[in-house]
């Protein structure tokens, strides 16, 4: 069953109105072969990233750390253990040198640079797979991580909104971390809610339970309530595969509409989504 997607959504589309938010989600759907090897190599998940760090520190089973404290709690302990994120930002480095063919043959990637009336997108990833998509499709590209790269130009923003391999030093990482983004003081702060003034944010590569995706709820809540000129009010959309009643009853909370799909094949329905916006 093809997914229904509203048709206010569509409308604000076509009026350039949509602001795609871009998840972990749509890097891990990437499969590429490494070279020289019949392996084949995908992007990697906030989980096993976590998994990683903890082996950096010399502990085998990451289960040991997370019965200690969260996700978060662990990359605060790595930092002071290790002194920095270089090293695991490194790994995730080598984990992302993904090839051209490979990203102009991934579908998602394929269909977001096909949303040409979209000319800002946002991403919580740290890899630069959206932007390269989108040059590669042919389209102009700035990169947006802190203050000096905003400005006024005709290319397609890509906001690097947690920092990226690029600026470290920006990387929203550890607990400590995400306290100091909910002051909403820094920036892109600033940018995001300038640039969803009349606008909608479209939620792709996302789940619940991903960390990033309570903080930028509650900021885009506290920030902007229901959006102006619209039959709707909603200020954002998200793209769910089989939601529950549990997903429904959070999002509607939150005054966030969900788009549903439904199947085990989440990427080609999540393309299937993304196709519908721009029909």
């Amino acid at each position: 069953m093809r997914p229904t997607v509203p048709s206010e959504l569509k409308k604000l589309y076509r009026l350039g109105r949509v602001v795609p938010f871009v998840g972990a989600g749509a890097s891990m759907s990437f499969q590429w072969e490494v070279p020289g090897s019949t392996s084949v190599q995908r992007g990697p998940s906030w989980s096993e990233m976590v998994d990683e760090s903890c082996r950096q520190m010399g502990y085998t089973d990451p289960e040991l750390l997370r019965y200690r404290g969260t996700d978060l709690q662990i990359l605060e302990f790595f930092e002071q253990k290790m002194g920095n994120f270089a090293p695991l930002t490194n790994w995730m480095v080598r984990k992302f040198h993904v090839p051209d063919d490979a990203i102009m043959s991934s579908k998602v990637h394929t269909a977001l640079a096909a949303l040409e009336n979209s000319k800002t997108f946002y991403t919580t990833n740290y890899d630069d797979l959206l932007e390269r998509s989108l040059k590669l499709a042919g389209r102009s590209v700035k990169v947006v991580a802190r203050e000096r790269d905003m400005g006024i130009n005709d290319s397609v923003e890509v906001v690097k909104f947690h920092g990226d391999f690029n600026n470290p030093d920006l990387m929203v990482f550890s607990e400590g971390h995400y306290y100091k983004r909910l002051r909403f003081e820094v920036p892109l702060d600033f940018k995001l809610r300038s640039d969803l003034l009349n606008r909608v944010a479209l939620f792709v590569g996302y789940s619940f339970r991903d960390l990033n995706i309570g903080f930028l709820f509650d900021l885009l809540n506290e920030l902007l309530k229901s959006l102006p000129d619209s039959d709707t009010g909603k200020r954002a959309y998200i793209v769910v595969n089989n939601p529950s009643d549990f997903e429904y009853t959070l999002f509607q909370k939150r005054n966030i509409e969900i788009i549903p799909t439904y199947g085990d094949k989440r990427t080609e329905t999540l393309v299937e989504v993304l196709e519908e916006i721009v029909s």
